[in-house]
């Protein structure tokens, strides 16, 4: 019997402790620019980091999926991410310097304005 309860107790503990960590994902849906499926590994690459559970790039939507644990990680933190590897998002723009460097065919239309 004692067995019983000691199993059925850890088994409530375990439970419990997926529901915490499950409770603490969350998912964004942002634009990033980009063109092709080289930008999609690159995109994709950009925020396979601690914390994010998952990112999925649509070639032709240019929109993101990500699911994160935002205990270990922020949202500016993977805006961030994203644009250190040369693609805007809606919050944050890539370097010129890291933005040139793109092969050609990665090369999306920048608005002037956005530019730093």
């Amino acid at each position: 019997m004692k067995t019983i309860k000691s199993i059925f107790i850890l088994v409530f503990f375990a439970l419990t402790s997926n529901l915490a960590i499950a409770g603490d994902l969350d998912t964004l849906r942002f634009e990033v620019k980009g063109n092709c499926e080289m930008c999609k590994e690159r995109i994709e690459a950009s925020v396979d980091v601690k914390g994010v559970k998952s990112a999925v790039w649509d070639v032709d939507t240019k929109i993101i999926v990500v699911v994160y644990d935002k205990t270990k990680i922020t949202e500016e933190k993977i805006h961030g991410l994203i644009a250190a590897d040369g693609h805007d998002t809606d919050k944050q723009t890539a370097p010129d310097k890291v933005y040139n460097k793109l092969p050609g065919c990665c090369k999306y239309d920048r608005d002037k304005s956005e530019q730093k």
